[in-house]
């Protein structure tokens, strides 16, 4: 994917926001949209939903192993974009696996999308610096389809943040290091513990329902 294709996906999710602002605004205010018609309602439902979803991606692991992202809808996953050349991002891997090992169990994944190196480099690599969770790798042309579809990976690392059912909660540019900013990190631990407590019984906002009026 191109540059420009990024950008006008960027721009398309930006139309789908404003759509869904303009619903919380007519449904907050309690304006009964008589006006609006079945086919529109349902137009509108198609542009929102899944608009917070993870974009899809197959890519290989070290151990020959298969991952697919929309098949770990269930887990709370850890994307980060790193390279063997980046210094920051070697300094992240001790607390990356520290977290992989307290919360594995739990459904939480940490998957290394190594954006440089082949799969004999890498695995030179984890020689020296021992990687407890997925080391993912692909050739030029589909790393750099995943950077473009997660808005274009424009600094190392890179890491995001993804919930259950695929959604997206955050991202993080630059390292995140528990001996450099305890805060942020402290924050981002916090994130992803709640995340996996989450359930679709909690936390959940009800949806809008727009057209409809008691009488």
């Amino acid at each position: 994917m191109t540059q420009k294709e990024s950008l006008k996906k960027l721009i398309t999710k930006m139309k789908k926001l404003n759509i869904i602002l303009f619903i919380i605004t007519i449904g907050g205010s309690g304006i009964a949209q008589e006006g609006i018609s079945p086919a529109q309602l349902e137009a509108i439902k198609k542009l929102t939903e899944n608009i917070n979803t993870a974009p899809d991606f197959t890519l290989s692991s070290l151990d020959d192993s298969t991952y697919t992202l929309s098949n770990m809808k269930d887990n709370v996953v850890l994307l980060n974009f790193w390279a063997t050349w980046c210094g920051p991002c070697r300094m992240e891997i001790p607390d990356f696996n520290e977290l992989y090992l307290k919360h594995h169990k739990e459904g939480f994944e940490i998957l290394g999308i190594a954006m440089d190196g082949t799969k004999r480099s890498l695995k030179n690599f984890t020689k020296s610096y021992t990687m407890e969770y997925p080391i993912l790798y692909g050739s030029a042309r589909d790393l750099n389809k995943v950077s473009m579809d997660y808005g274009g990976v424009m600094s190392l690392p890179t890491s995001v943040l993804i919930g259950k059912n695929n959604e997206v909660i955050r991202t993080y540019p630059g390292a995140i290091l528990k001996s450099y900013n305890p805060q942020q990190y402290a924050t981002f631990v916090y994130e992803i513990e709640k995340a996996l407590k989450f359930t679709k019984s909690q936390d959940q906002i009800p949806p809008i329902v727009i057209g409809t009026s008691k009488k």
